[in-house]
């Protein structure tokens, strides 16, 4: 009984989650074989004793009726009746507004839609900056479609208002609100460090004190997802958790009741200034009861508080928040560590004398010097081995056994969840939880000090001084994590069909460790076979790609989406197709791929769809641009040119465009071949003539002119009754004739 709380609320969180990702028709499959298990385990004695086994499946059945019911009664009505038409919408300003390349993000709550009240939560994205506030009312028109994004409906955004070019009126509100007032500190904590901070390392405090990663660069970014430390650069419960523990001990002499009551206000204020995130709400539950605990003098028990987390967080949020990838993995790294840390550490820990732990803390020392004082003279403690180097790196050993003991409990949960959502993994996580902890924590709590010293005007000196240690501090994480992100083997992408296979074999060997009888001895040679396979698997793929080079066109209807990938790696070439078209194979490839090395826009008109894509943070590390008016010359990421250029993208490929008018002919040297890419509205005879000559030419339809053309092989992205037609006219022109009709087109290069 004394999991009860845990295993419930577990199960019910974990139900609400997978609900979240599964059809309905699934949920109702879950929700009717959970009814049954209900009642046969309350019929049948033995299981009706344990109490909890029924318990279980219950919880089950009511997550699996609370989905549908809120889809039902919550979702579905908003869509149906604002989900299609053009409408005015008059909102207010909820959050601090954000950038992400050409977009501008505003987060909205809704007062009034076509003059008629309604309150539901609404994305505004749109190129324009309407230079709102926070509480603001913003009033626009525009077509407000259901949004398939996953986050965001997560977050309770059902629709999203996605106009390129909606601008929308601003009215002052005559009261603020009290969140108002929490963002205002959040952007004095942000100035203080920008002030005191040089921009690479203010970033990186932003991020990791008040969750701002949007002011980190892309780089960065990926550099902390490579390494295997993405975790740090955002808000997190164990970021929390450590906070609060320190403000417990700073308060330790204070009355209890005090010292709960001041712990409590600084739970809500700082879960305010990080915008009440999923994984930093779902902390603060657990430390209230956690300290609440400790104040009636109960031991705490942390799995319960887990459970009683796992079954409050979605009344706060909506059901849907269960679905909030963040505190999923939060949630169940937290699990992880609870349930495993103190398993692994005895494993891998050397004992000493004093146990397994060291004891390195200097209050501790000096407390215990104290004690064994008899008439001034220093007594020998026997309980304390004698120093040698041994002693010391066994203890040194023990305190990094310690944080590889909590990182792989809290990898055994979250890495499968993990790879089967973003279809990656660093092999260097756990180096990463070794090297960067102590200084990860280090720079959130001096980050803290300074953001509260500053602003006191007598104190602002001290802040200044101990500005520098924490600068030094941002500046070895930075080089830590560019080190680590550039280890040979350190990053893998996988593909979604081995992400499936992967997780069935798991699956399989999870069951058979669970019917063996004394399955906890076999568990871990089943997570080591299952390591081995997935490792195994992309050593292989990653051998055998290492030396090919593919074009590959994507079917786009009438246009042309195209890329080469070499390694493993994309190289994305051009996109000139319809928006619509283009949607589900950018989904496809950020499964596939994650990111783009280089991106060409052959037209200007052509960066709408890449900043769309950028938008939903596809990395392409680098875009290049015909930019004729000039108007891209200091944009991140962006290599802008309006003359004839050449760029050497790797090695082996280089790209040379040729100006055409109002448009640029790529001519692409790739592996061992050749590739000219005729864009749209290109005319044959404006192409230069050494152009014309290649071994594959790519085109989106037969145009005129096309005797000019001298290739080996042919690739006409077409969708339509006609493009049959047109390869078996030209058949006879040309070695081999393919087109997208059928779908992609895949090209050996090398």
């Amino acid at each position: 009984m004394k999991r009860l709380l845990a295993q419930i609320g577990i199960t019910y969180f974990s139900v609400l989650a997978a609900a979240f990702y599964l059809s309905d028709r699934v949920v109702y499959v879950i929700g009717g074989i959970a009814a049954a298990l209900t009642i046969v385990f309350f019929i049948i004695k033995k299981t009706r004793k344990s109490v909890f086994i029924p318990l279980m499946a219950l919880s089950a059945l009511i997550a699996c009726i609370i989905h549908i019911g809120y889809g039902s009664l919550a979702v579905q009505p908003v869509v149906e009746q604002y989900g299609k038409e053009p409408h005015t919408v008059k909102a207010v300003l909820t959050e601090e507004p954000y950038q992400s390349y050409a977009k501008h993000y505003y987060r909205l709550k809704t007062q009034e839609i076509d003059g008629e009240k309604a309150s539901i939560k609404l994305l505004l994205k749109t190129s324009t900056d309407i230079e709102a506030e926070p509480d603001d009312i913003v009033i626009f028109t525009s077509r407000l479609k259901t949004t398939d994004n996953q986050y965001y409906r997560a977050k309770g955004y059902y629709l999203v208002s996605d106009d390129y070019d909606t601008v929308g009126d601003v009215d002052s509100p005559d009261t603020h609100s009290l969140y108002y007032h929490a963002i205002q500190l959040r952007r004095l904590m942000r100035k203080t460090l920008d002030t005191l901070l040089p921009p690479d390392c203010a970033a990186l405090c932003r991020a990791l004190l008040i969750g701002d990663k949007y002011a980190l660069s892309l780089d960065t970014r990926d550099h902390f997802r490579y390494a295997g430390a993405s975790y740090f650069i955002v808000v997190s419960g164990m970021h929390f958790a450590v906070v609060i523990m320190l403000l417990f001990r700073l308060m330790k002499r204070l009355n209890r009741w005090v010292r709960f009551a001041l712990i409590m206000v600084f739970i809500v204020l700082y879960a305010a200034v990080t915008g009440f995130q999923s994984s930093v709400l779902r902390a603060g539950i657990m430390m209230t009861f956690t300290v609440f605990g400790m104040t009636i003098r109960r031991q705490p028990y942390p799995l319960n508080h887990l459970g009683l987390a796992g079954i409050i967080m979605p009344l706060m949020v909506s059901p849907y928040g269960a679905g909030d990838i963040g505190l999923i993995l939060s949630f169940y790294a937290t699990m992880g560590i609870l349930l495993w840390a103190n398993r692994i550490l005895p494993k891998i820990s050397v004992k000493t004398q004093t146990g397994y732990i060291p004891q390195f803390h200097i209050i501790d020392r000096l407390r215990r010097y104290k004690e064994s004082k008899v008439d001034g003279v220093p007594m020998k403690d026997q309980s304390d081995e004698p120093f040698s180097v041994r002693i010391l790196l066994m203890k040194l050993w023990n305190s990094v056994a310690a944080l590889l003991a909590v990182s792989l409990a809290a990898n055994i949960m979250v890495f499968p969840i993990s790879v089967g959502v973003f279809h990656e993994f660093s092999l260097v996580t756990l180096l990463s939880s070794v090297l960067l902890y102590a200084e990860i924590y280090l720079i959130l709590i001096i980050s803290l000090a300074v953001c509260i010293l500053y602003p006191l005007g007598f104190l602002r000196y001290l802040a200044i001084l101990i500005a520098y240690p924490l600068m030094w501090l941002c500046k070895l994480v930075l080089w830590l994590v560019d080190g680590l992100a550039s280890l040979p083997f350190a990053f893998f992408r996988v593909s979604q069909a081995f992400v499936y296979a992967w997780l069935a074999v798991t699956v399989i060997l999870g069951i058979i460790v669970i019917l063996y009888r004394n399955h906890y001895r076999y568990l871990k040679y089943a997570a080591l076979c299952s390591a081995i396979i997935l490792l195994g698997g992309c050593l292989t793929h990653q051998f055998l790609q290492m030396n090919t080079c593919d074009l590959e066109v994507y079917a786009c209807g009438n246009g042309i989406c195209a890329g080469i990938n070499k390694g493993g790696k994309l190289y994305l070439l051009q996109m000139d197709a319809n928006t619509k078209d283009l949607y589900p194979i950018w989904d496809q490839l950020s499964g596939r791929y994650g990111y783009a090395e280089i991106a060409l826009c052959c037209n200007e008109s052509e960066i709408r769809h890449f900043q769309l894509y950028r938008d939903d943070e596809f990395a392409i590390s680098t875009l290049l641009l015909y930019d004729k008016k000039q108007e891209y010359r200091n944009e991140e990421n962006i290599v802008p040119f309006d003359k004839d250029s050449i760029f050497a993208v790797d090695d082996d490929i280089s790209i040379r465009v040729s100006v055409v008018g109002n448009t640029a002919v790529p001519y692409v040297n790739a592996g061992d071949r050749h590739i000219l890419i005729i864009p749209p509205g290109c005319e044959i005879d404006d192409i230069p003539t050494d152009m014309r000559s290649a071994d594959v030419i790519l085109l989106s339809h037969a145009v005129k002119g096309m005797e000019e053309l001298r290739c080996n092989d042919l690739i006409i992205s077409e969708n339509s009754e006609l493009a049959p037609l047109t390869a078996n006219a030209l058949k006879d022109s040309y070695q081999h004739v393919y087109y997208t009709d059928q779908g992609d087109v895949h090209y050996r290069l090398r």
